[in-house]
C-alpha cells in the first residue's frame, strides 16, 4: 500500500500545483487587462506593478487552493478509473474509500496550510496591496471614502471607540460609543452623535455612566449636547481606513469582536467572519470527499470534463457559503451555522457518495 499511496500523492500533487499556477497566471492576467489604464495614465513602475502582483499572490492561493484541490482529486482519481487501477485495487481486496485516504489527508495537508497563510500572510500582504493600489497606482495617497462603516478605534489614554456610521467630511460620528479602560471599565458613553467642533467632541444625546471595578454603575449623566473632559483623540486619528472582518488575523478580529460586544453594540457580521476563517480551509478536504467519488465513475472525456466538473462544483460550493454567509449577517442563522452550513452539507453529501461509490 506503500508503494500505491506513494504514486496517488505524487500524481495529486502535481496535478494540484499545476491547476493552482493556472489559476493564478489567469487571475492576474485578467487583473492586469482590468487596470492597464490606471498603469498607464498614472505612468507606473514596472517594479510597482510586479510588487502589486507578487503581494497578491497569497489572497490567490488561499481561494483558488480548494480550486485545485478538487480538480486535481477529480483528474487524479478520474485517471486512475480510466486506466482500470481502481478495478485492480478493489480485485485486491483495497476498498475506494482507502485507496482515496492518502488524498483525503494531501487535501488535510492543504487545509492546515491555507490556514497557516491566511492568519499568517494575507492579512499583511492585503494591507500591503491597498497602499499600493491607492498611493502608487491611483497616486492619491491618504485618499478614504467619506462614510466609513463601523469605526473602531483604541485611542489614547485607554478611550475605546466604536460607531457605525463616521462621516469623514462632516467630522461627525452616529450612534457612537466611547469607553474608557484602566484595568477595568472606567466609563462608558453612548452618544446619538459626536460631533467635532471647535478642537473637542460635542455629544448630543449622551448618556454617560460610571462604573466600579465589580461592574456595577456608580452614577450616570445624561449630556443634551457639550463637550466631555478625557475625549481628545483627532478626528484623522479615527478615520484611519478600517479594515474589513477578511484583512484581519484570527485573533485580531476576536479581539476587535470582544470590544464592540463589551461595548453593547452588534458584532453579528464579525463573529460570521471569525468562524469562516476556520471553516474555509476546511473545505480543501470536503472537496476530495466529493469529488472522488464523483471521478470514480468518469471514464471518458478526461481532462476536459474533470476542469468542467470541477469547476461548476465549486461554483455550486462557494455560491453555498456566501448564502449562508449572508444569512448569518442578517441574522437569520447563527454565525457558526452560517460559516459551517456549506461545509456540513457537502461533506454528508460527499460522504454518501462515497459509500454508494464503493458498492458498484
Amino acid at each position: 500500500m506503500r508503494i500505491l499511496d506513494g504514486y496517488a500523492v505524487r500524481e495529486f500533487t502535481r496535478t494540484a500545483f499545476i491547476a493552482l499556477f493556472a489559476f493564478v497566471t489567469v487571475f492576474i492576467t485578467l487583473d492586469i487587462v482590468e487596470y492597464v489604464d490606471d498603469f498607464i495614465d498614472n505612468n507606473v513602475a514596472t517594479t510597482t506593478i510586479v510588487k502589486f502582483y507578487a503581494f497578491q499572490i497569497p489572497h490567490i492561493f488561499v481561494l483558488s487552493l480548494p480550486v485545485a484541490i478538487l480538480i486535481s482529486a477529480l483528474l487524479t482519481v478520474g485517471r486512475m478509473a480510466r486506466h482500470n487501477e481502481l478495478t485492480a485495487m478493489k480485485a485486491s481486496g483495497i476498498r475506494l474509500s482507502r485507496a482515496v485516504l492518502p488524498l483525503i489527508a494531501a487535501g488535510a495537508v492543504a487545509g492546515f496550510v491555507s490556514l497557516t497563510v491566511g492568519e499568517v500572510v494575507v492579512p499583511r500582504t492585503d494591507t500591503e496591496v491597498e497602499r499600493i493600489k491607492t498611493n502608487e497606482i491611483k497616486k492619491s495617497p491618504g485618499s478614504r471614502p467619506r462614510i466609513q462603516r463601523n469605526i473602531s478605534y483604541r485611542g489614547k489614554n485607554g478611550l475605546f471607540y466604536f460607531a457605525p456610521e463616521y462621516d469623514t467630511r462632516r467630522q461627525v460620528m452616529k450612534e457612537v460609543v466611547i469607553e474608557k479602560w484602566e484595568n477595568y471599565l472606567v466609563f462608558r458613553v453612548n452618544a446619538k452623535k459626536a460631533a467635532w467642533r471647535d478642537s473637542a467632541w460635542v455629544l448630543t444625546d449622551a448618556w454617560v455612566r460610571w462604573f466600579d471595578e465589580d461592574g456595577d454603575v456608580e452614577r450616570e449623566v445624561f449630556i443634551a449636547e457639550d463637550t466631555f473632559d478625557g475625549i481628545r483623540d483627532y478626528p484623522r486619528e479615527i478615520s484611519r481606513v478600517q479594515k474589513d472582518p477578511e484583512e484581519m488575523s484570527y485573533w485580531e478580529l476576536r479581539s476587535l469582536i470582544a470590544r464592540i460586544e463589551e461595548s453593547g453594540a452588534d458584532a453579528t457580521r464579525y463573529r460570521v467572519g471569525l468562524h469562516m476563517k476556520i471553516a474555509f480551509p476546511f473545505t480543501n478536504v470536503i472537496v476530495v470527499l466529493l469529488g472522488v467519488p464523483l471521478s470514480a465513475r468518469l471514464r471518458r472525456g478526461g481532462m476536459a470534463v474533470g476542469v468542467g466538473l470541477g469547476l461548476g462544483l465549486c461554483f455550486i460550493y462557494y455560491g453555498f457559503i456566501r448564502v449562508g454567509q449572508a444569512l448569518g449577517d442578517h441574522s437569520v442563522l447563527s454565525p457558526i451555522c452560517a460559516a459551517w452550513i456549506g461545509n456540513v452539507f457537502f461533506a454528508v453529501t460527499g460522504v454518501i457518495l462515497l459509500l454508494r461509490a464503493e458498492k458498484h
